[in-house]
């Protein structure tokens, strides 16, 4: 693992091939093989294979000498081809890494006791060997200490080279296989080094010192350091991980193109880049950190290495590494131990220092160039073929002005995508894999193992499509909307129905009649629920149904939290209460409850309304209803709701109200999205207690929401350089009416979301044909968390006996229950921008939490970091990161890193962005 290469959310591997050429066999050496034969590892499964571990000396009487662990394919041991793994950092060892936690057969996965067979393991489809080099790195050593002084990129490529040579003639049944290199990080350097040697020496060589060397493959590697570091920057700022003004600082006053020459500005600059990964694993920026480790950091040496802007501060050395987040504990330990070392042949001259991960005995390194893509294209032009890691590594590739052969398109793993593939001519290609940190092999196991068989066996991945796709913006028709209520300080009742003020014994009595007591599927609980209906115009017949739940424990002290999805016209019932913060979430078996155990009515009474009328099982008798529908009629309706079920509940009235607000979708083909009028409360009578307000990935402006999208989907290699190139020429967000040419380059943004989760972009999508809906107004509604939820949901509360526990559809509407609306046919207003209202609510006094999941692609963090930015508020708090239990950024359960915004007012405006989980 390379402690000094960028990291990304999404990974991907650069693949070389080589022409095939012919090489005889040498005898067998079985003796030499067998002394180094591992044979009582401790804590090792049983299998089948062989392995080898060892020493090579790289010359007689030499005082250098490199150690390897070699494992044999799983079966077709002759038949397969040879693989050398290295990894990077300069100095972290490829055992200790590559076979130990990542693509070996045998993982450390518990206190440095025991080992995990690996079902993904790489040697299922090859020979995998692995080798710690230079010395110096694990139990690789040199009795000649002026040798630490001089390593670098060039003595590691020829002692390497070396290496090979004489394994091979330790396991010569080996030579005349395919031979391939593959690494990861700094070994982006490392590896073109050795294939170009590989390939210089094998020009004339004799058969004694001929390698059949086949190509070469490295993921997330730092392959060309002014791009490399343009492109960190670039991600942490589009995953929220660092402020606009740190990213403005860093672009206005440091130099990417003299990385050597560090002003006083760009190193302060620096400083706070890494001080906003000190508490995140940088190499996988959603899992946790070892919370142990975090106390008991090592720092390694300075090495001037890319990236130099980063490399020159000592933090950078400290900062928190990949994998299960106290496995590098694990492994030293194992590693250390004596027995394990005999077993493995190793450190037979008894080292002076411990085993580590990454070295702390190398002292200096001196080559390192900024760019090995003259090597890359130097292979490219002697006719190789090849497959490229996510934005620098974007960045680097149009630099060697390629022409894309094959256009970007995504690739499969078990019916999920597991990436995404570019070919170049001349044989480049450039391929992701979804949602893995910095080392692909532990963060997305099948789908990695899935890449190595195929570039192994030089096949194109697999592709797949589910269904055609519907233009989002092909037809003039209203489609689906994105909008929510954010506050209702008073609204107009033209048209509805106060109540008068009722009895104690007709508030008990209307109470217990909406009381739910039989739920089917439940499970056992303590506090209270109701569901029901409250009329809002009796004239019309127009009732909105709601789903209630008492606090977990002492409800009459805490707060009252109204809880509303959007659409227009999707449920909160279906959504908010069932898959994201309510009690109960359906199960797969569509007959049981499961009882949330991070529900929110931990901390709150919670009140769920389906508004408006025609979403889920609020109705109305007036059919001209739904065609009258908009923003305003949504606020009205919503507002009589609450004044009518004060009267039902009015123990919840004088609480400190907190109301929670959440908008889901919007499509391009109106620039609109519904927001209540904003009125105040001047009738004492009716008044509403609202102190708090929420939204969460909120559609807020059109121009910055559309803009952001785009921007987002491109950071996050969703979308290909060209389709994103197309929309920022024809696409103009701040005019209200798209281009017949925009929506064409739109069309082919959205295809790509026909195949993953627009809402979350790395959780697996449902495979299920009705998971999609057929809804004409909602032509993509795959929706985060159990990829299939929303399919239990459905059957689950169309279920006959649910609705009558429920109290809901006493009207026997002719339209089954859906989470969407299919029967809301327009929605007349809606502004393009709520950043005059927001203006409003802060001034009011309204306190304001904006949150934003950065895994969502639909209203991600870019849109609403660009809208923050265009209401050109103060910042009283420099963007930070909040906490989780133990100091912790992410949240096993809940919540991950998160970054939080404070903008300075009279009333808070704050600003906190949402990880995946």
């Amino acid at each position: 693992m390379a402690k000094l290469s960028p990291c990304f959310l999404l990974c991907c591997f650069l693949f070389i091939h080589i022409p095939t050429f012919t090489q005889s066999r040498q005898p067998s050496y079985a003796e030499q093989q067998e002394t180094d034969r591992v044979t009582n590892l401790p804590g090792q499964p049983p299998v089948k294979f062989r392995h080898y571990a060892g020493y090579v000396k790289l010359r007689p009487q030499d005082s250098k000498a490199l150690f390897y662990w070699f494992f044999e394919a799983q079966d077709g041991v002759s038949n397969k081809p040879l693989v050398l793994w290295l990894n990077g950092g300069p100095g972290c060892s490829s055992v200790a890494y590559g076979a130990a936690q990542e693509l070996g057969p045998f993982l450390i996965r518990s206190n440095g006791t025991r080992l995990t067979f690996n079902k993904f393991s790489w040697n299922k489809v090859a020979n995998i060997l692995f080798l710690e080099a230079p010395v110096g790195v694990g139990f690789s050593y040199t009795n000649n200490s002026q040798d630490l002084h001089k390593l670098g990129d060039q003595v590691t490529a020829a002692d390497s080279y070396t290496f090979l040579i004489n394994w091979f003639k330790r396991f010569p049944n080996f030579k005349s296989h395919d031979f391939y290199i593959a690494g990861e990080s700094y070994a982006g350097h490392y590896v073109p080094q050795l294939a170009q040697l590989i390939y210089d020496k094998n020009q004339g060589s004799s058969p004694d010192s001929y390698i059949n060397f086949k190509g070469f493959m490295i993921g997330n590697a730092a392959i060309n350091e002014p791009t490399d570091t343009l492109g960190l920057f670039d991600y942490a700022w589009s995953h929220a991980i660092i402020s606009d003004q740190l990213y403005d600082k860093i672009n206005k006053e440091c130099d990417f193109k003299q990385t050597n020459n560090l002003t006083v500005q760009c190193a302060d600059h620096m400083k706070g880049f890494m001080d906003a990964y000190a508490n995140i694993d940088m190499y996988s920026i959603y899992t946790p950190v070892c919370i142990k480790a975090l106390g008991t950091r090592r720092t390694f040496p300075k090495l001037p290495v890319a990236p130099r802007l980063l490399s020159q501060h000592g933090i950078w050395h400290m900062l928190p590494r990949g994998y299960d987040p106290c496995t590098e504990e694990y492994v030293e330990k194992y590693f250390n131990r004596e027995d394990v070392q005999s077993a493995l042949h190793a450190n037979l001259t008894k080292l002076s220092y411990p085993y580590t991960t990454c070295s702390g005995e190398i002292q200096g390194w001196n080559d390192s160039p900024d760019s090995v893509l003259p090597i890359i294209q130097k292979h490219l032009n002697a006719g190789l073929h090849g497959r490229v890691p996510v934005t620098s590594t974007r960045y680097s590739i149009k630099k060697m002005g390629l022409k894309v052969k094959e256009e970007w398109r995504a690739w499969f793993h078990q019916s999920q995508v597991g990436g995404w593939v570019e070919v170049y001519e001349g044989g480049l290609t450039f391929a992701t894999v979804r949602g893995a940190g910095h080392q692909v092999p532990v963060f997305a196991p099948r789908q990695s193992l899935s890449l190595f068989t195929h570039f192994l066996s030089a096949n194109t991945l697999p592709s797949s499509q589910r269904g055609g796709r519907g233009s989002l913006m092909a037809s003039n028709a209203v489609v689906c909307v994105g909008y929510f209520v954010l506050v209702l300080l008073s609204v107009s009742s033209e048209g509805s129905r106060h109540d008068g003020e009722l009895s104690h014994g007709d508030i008990l009595q209307r109470q217990e009649a909406d009381r739910v007591v039989e739920l089917p599927g439940q499970p056992a609980v303590d506090f209270k629920q109701y569901a029901g209906y409250v009329t809002v115009n009796e004239s019309h017949g127009r009732a909105l149904f709601y789903w209630f739940f008492e606090a977990t424990s002492k409800p009459e002290k805490k707060p009252l939290l109204l809880w509303l999805n959007g659409g227009p016209g999707c449920s909160s019932v279906g959504i908010g209460e069932a898959e994201e913060v309510g009690p109960f979430f359906p199960q797969k078996d569509e007959q049981t409850l499961k009882l949330n155990p991070h529900r929110w009515n931990k901390a709150a009474n919670l009140l769920f309304i389906e508004s408006p009328v025609g979403v889920g099982f609020s109705y109305t008798n007036t059919s001209s209803d739904l065609y009258q529908l908009g923003d305003e009629i949504t606020a009205n309706d919503s507002y009589t709701f609450l004044v009518n079920w004060f009267k039902r509940f009015p123990q919840f009235k004088m609480l400190q109200n907190q109301l929670i607000q959440f908008y889901i979708l919007k499509s391009f083909n109106l620039t609109s999205q519904s927001f209540p009028l904003l009125k105040y409360n001047n009738n004492s009578s009716s008044f509403t207690n609202i102190s708090f307000m929420k939204v969460g990935n909120a559609l807020m402006d059109d121009e910055t929401d559309q803009t952001g999208m785009v921007d987002y989907a491109w950071d996050h290699a969703v979308i290909s350089d060209r389709v994103y190139n197309n929309i920022k020429i024809k696409c103009n967000f701040s005019r209200p009416n798209p281009t017949q040419d925009c929506k064409k380059a739109l069309n082919a943004y959205f295809d790509v979301y026909y195949i993953i989760d627009m809402y979350n972009l790395y959780i697996p999508t449902c495979v299920s044909n009705s998971s999609i809906s057929s809804n004409r107004q909602h032509p993509k509604r795959l929706a985060g968390y159990d990829p299939c939820a929303p399919n239990y949901t459905k059957v689950y509360l169309n279920r006959p006996d649910v609705q009558k526990a429920l109290h809901a559809n006493v009207t026997n509407v002719s339209y089954p229950w859906t989470q969407c609306s299919e029967i809301v046919p327009v929605w007349w207003d809606s502004p393009a921008s709520l950043l005059p209202t927001l203006k409003k609510l802060i001034a009011g006094g309204i306190r304001i939490w904006v949150l934003s999941g950065d895994t969502d692609g639909r209203i991600p963090v870019t849109s609403t970091r660009l809208t923050l930015n265009k209401l050109g508020l103060k910042i009283n708090k420099e963007w930070t990161p909040w906490y989780t239990h133990h100091k912790q950024n992410l949240s096993n359960i809940t919540i991950s890193q998160v970054s939080i915004k404070v903008c300075q007012r009279k009333f808070p405006f704050i600003v906190y962005n949402v990880t995946r989980e």
